[in-house]
């Protein structure tokens, strides 16, 4: 093959889904959106997979943008969470996840609602007392983990073990 000559594209599969999230927090509450499928409902710390071209931090704020109708600025990151199919049963699906959860504050002026076009089963977007998210089921459950990595100031790793999914999977 001539130098310069470009070998072609074959699909790939992904290995590994990166995500980002935005954790936005005021006063004593956190905002969450709401999710509801046949299974019941749950919630998500507002974010999703990264795109080609895009950094982390702006993957965080198109997520905020796309799932609050909200402007953030992108801060520190917190936590940063994986799981591994076989690790976790599978429970979502068979690609290995990366999310990367980042401090955020609203723009001044800017007020989370629901958006015109929101993704499928989302509901509603919430503000939720910091206090409930132990009895909150949040997917992934990184309560305690977040509210150590809010309140130390460090980035701290999750394995998340599925059991929040796997507990809105047996409703």
């Amino acid at each position: 093959m001539a130098i310069g000559t470009r070998l072609p594209t074959m699909p790939r599969k992904i290995s590994v889904r990166v995500g980002s999230a935005g954790v936005i927090v005021e006063g004593n509450k956190i905002l969450l959106v709401k999710f509801e499928n046949e299974n019941g409902s749950h919630y998500q710390i507002p974010g999703g997979g990264h795109q080609e071209g895009e950094t982390l931090r702006q993957t965080a704020t198109r997520e905020i943008k796309e799932e609050t109708d909200a402007d953030v600025e992108v801060g520190r990151l917190l936590v940063v969470a994986e799981a591994a199919p076989s690790e976790v049963n599978n429970v979502y699906g068979s690609t290995h996840y990366l999310k990367l959860f980042f401090e955020c504050k609203l723009k001044p002026g800017s007020v989370p609602k629901l958006p015109e076009k929101p993704d499928p089963n989302q509901v509603a977007v919430e503000w939720i007392q910091m206090n409930r998210l132990a009895d909150t089921l949040v997917i992934p459950d990184i309560g305690d983990v977040l509210d150590k990595a809010l309140t130390n100031g460090e980035t701290t790793y999750f394995e998340d073990n599925g059991v929040a999914a796997r507990e809105l999977n047996q409703t």
